[in-house]
């Protein structure tokens, strides 16, 4: 099978194997990765201000990729919302199931294959199920009242016909598994491993591996690369942090001990 570019899939070319930023962070945590990384980069080119409690707003709507593109539509004409719409509109792109299909050409990544779940996008945008299925609700009793039935059964159409039309809204129109940064369909390839456990702990890439100037680029002390591959935390950047992943758990206090004490002899 061949993959990008002519490549046959899990042979490394001569010049050796080069992954993009986009690519190593779907390898070291998946779709919400590449989403939390892309932000993360926005963010330090003040082009959206993320606070410590997950509210995104965008400053300038300036995207440099594809990527960007999708997470900046998401938060909708208002430029503003939580970091859930992003996310969430981004592992249902169709950027995310190229990035899976290129990476899986190549053979660094095995596994059960999403098909085409994975870049389906919604079958309507979120704002506009609700009314829709409100306008459904009025239009079922309206209706049932025209042709001379009961009331009764009248309010259990207008509760049944939304219930079924949000039922196939979303069943067809969303991934199996929307809370997984990866879920349980694929994972990095034995050969990628290796790669991945150097860019973590920061030593020399393996040979036949090579990283696109984008992942070498700085993000203040560390590198894009270092963010792909452990997310945010590597920015040392504590509200942001706690914006994606939620505020640590406190270190439990030590109990002190109740007993009286002995009285010195």
């Amino acid at each position: 099978m061949r993959g990008p570019r002519g490549r046959t899939a899990g042979r490394v070319p001569p010049d050796g194997e080069e992954l993009t930023l986009h690519e190593l962070a779907l390898l070291a945590g998946g779709v919400w990765r590449v989403a939390e990384t892309a932000l993360a980069r926005m963010l330090l080119d003040a082009r959206v201000e993320i606070d410590r409690h997950g509210m995104v707003r965008v400053v300038r709507p300036r995207p440099r990729d594809e990527v960007e593109a999708v997470l900046l539509a998401a938060l909708g004409p208002s430029g503003t919302g939580w970091l859930g719409a992003p996310r969430s509109a981004f592992g249902t792109s169709a950027p995310a199931c190229r990035l899976e299909q290129g990476l899986r050409a190549r053979g660094l990544i095995v596994g059960g294959d999403t098909g085409p779940d994975r870049g389906r996008p919604l079958l309507l945008p979120t704002w506009l199920v609700v009314p829709l299925l409100i306008l459904l609700a009025v239009g079922t009793i309206r209706v049932a009242a025209a042709v001379g039935t009961n009331g009764g059964l009248a309010l259990l159409l207008a509760a049944l016909l939304p219930s079924l039309a949000a039922f196939v809204l979303g069943r067809f129109g969303t991934p199996p598994d929307p809370l997984g940064p990866m879920g349980p369909y694929w994972r990095p390839a034995a050969r990628a491993e290796p790669l991945l456990a150097a860019v973590r702990a920061g030593a020399p890439l393996p040979p036949g591996w090579r990283l696109a100037p984008d992942a070498l680029a700085p993000a203040g002390r560390t590198t894009w690369a270092a963010v792909a591959a452990d997310g945010v935390a590597a920015l040392g950047r504590h509200h942001l942090t706690t914006a994606f992943h939620g505020a640590a758990p406190r270190p439990p206090r030590p109990r002190r001990s109740t007993a009286a004490r002995r009285p010195e002899a």
